[in-house]
């Protein structure tokens, strides 16, 4: 295939080009060339997409979500062919792959297998390398069945149980390090450093989830590669110790992947007027405000997570994001959770229109969810960027998202989507 006469943004912050014929063999972007003047089918007979002077970036990333939440309310035979309309539905807003970071190892495989097979969903990437402390987040509390992940109280039970995990078949490893007050037992620093050391062994990232400016310091310092969530500030008025947890970062080349629409959605989600903002903000419609409205977890408060105190997270996490690209950290976009969303794939846009009114420039917006989401899971060679050699997923925009992130979170504009080299939603 030929992508014919656009402006190419390639996802990891280059200088867009404008006029060019990006071409397309086997799954791969082949030659990225100035755009011919004819407009004739090419010599070989490939298919030509016209851009017609539109914009090509790589397909957006979903870095941070757990399917398991959009599956486990239906019954066991169902929810497979479900995960997969999910995946589907992803594929349709320009989301070309999706991070499962966790929660579900009796389907996780199967579904990652599917999804590189079908070229009409998303890529999955996934782990069933999980890990918490004993009693921990996500398990504190939890009476029953704790499928998902591994309880760890010393570095004798981590070297024990990985023992047990074929690190060489998970896309990464997953850390919950979790000092919340109230909780389990915290994941052990040493532990940690064990897990993530033999998680480099075999050549996968570490993602570590925290809570507090505590948790971040000490897996920064275990090596982690990516924090997950904005912590929960010692004093939501000072900023100074974001200042210094951005710093450790930039030094360490830690990556951020805060998931502010989550602590959003969990401080504003039970009041209409969110809702209303989100019509606003072209993220859901009338009929969908109704449909969530309908649901039966709508104004139900989230376990373990107070609304006021996801209120001060998200406000803080506003404040400082611009503080943390400043300084030279990697953000990456990653939305966690839909709970007061029309599907998966719009709190994704959710977290770029949270990041662009943050103050982080749009560039940044677009590398977040494109170039440095693959960074995050160790794929930036073969995905995420629009470069000879690495997989064709790709969105093609009516209008400059570089100039307006609405331009991307709008779906009027979105033309076509690209997976693997295929057109999979014109």
């Amino acid at each position: 295939m030929i992508i014919r006469n656009v402006t190419v943004i390639d996802g990891i912050g280059g200088t867009p080009r404008a006029g060019m014929d990006v071409l397309v063999a086997d799954g791969r972007f082949t030659d990225i060339r100035p755009s011919r003047t004819d407009t004739s089918a090419a010599p070989t007979g490939e298919p030509v997409l016209d851009g017609r002077g539109g914009w090509l970036l790589p397909g957006l990333w979903e870095a941070h979500t757990h399917l398991r939440d959009y599956g486990m309310s239906l019954p066991a035979p169902e929810r497979f062919a479900h995960l997969k309309e999910v995946l589907a539905g992803y594929l349709a807003e320009g989301v070309t792959s999706v991070c499962d970071l966790g929660g579900m190892p009796e389907l996780s495989p199967e579904l990652r297998d599917a999804s590189r097979a079908d070229a009409a969903m998303a890529s999955l990437f996934t782990t069933e390398a999980a890990f918490t402390g004993i009693d921990g987040w996500p398990v504190t509390g939890l009476v029953g069945h704790r499928s998902g992940v591994m309880e760890v109280g010393d570095a004798d039970d981590a070297r024990r149980l990985l023992q047990g995990v074929r690190l060489g078949e998970v896309d990464y490893v997953k850390c919950m390090f979790d000092s919340r007050p109230g909780g389990g037992r915290r994941l052990p620093p040493e532990a940690l450093e064990v897990i993530i050391a033999a998680a480099h062994q075999a050549g996968k990232k570490a993602l570590v989830h925290i809570a507090t400016g505590t948790d971040l310091r000490e897996a920064v310092r275990a090596g982690a590669d990516c924090i997950e969530h904005s912590p929960l500030p010692r004093d939501p008025h000072d900023l100074s110790e974001a200042e210094q947890l951005a710093a450790l970062m930039a030094e360490a080349g830690t990556l951020y992947c805060p998931t502010v629409a989550t602590w959003e959605q969990l401080a504003y989600g039970a009041d209409p007027e969110y809702l209303d903002q989100l019509i606003a903000d072209g993220i859901l419609t009338p009929d969908g405000a109704e449909e969530i409205m309908a649901r039966r977890t709508y104004g139900r408060p989230f376990p373990k997570h107070p609304a006021d105190e996801c209120r001060i997270r998200f406000d803080h996490a506003m404040r400082t994001l611009p503080l943390f690209h400043e300084a030279g950290v990697t953000l990456v976009a990653g939305s966690d959770i839909a709970r007061v969303m029309p599907t998966p794939a719009r709190a994704l846009l959710r977290e770029l229109q949270l990041f662009a009114r943050a103050g982080v420039p749009n560039s940044a917006v677009i590398a977040a969810a494109t170039g440095h989401a693959a960074e995050k899971i160790g794929r930036l060679r073969t995905r995420g960027t629009i470069a000879v050699g690495s997989v064709a997923d790709a969105v093609l925009l009516d209008a400059d998202p570089l100039a307006d992130v609405s331009h991307l979170v709008h779906r009027r504009h979105l033309r076509a989507v690209v997976s693997s080299g295929r057109i999979a939603s014109p």
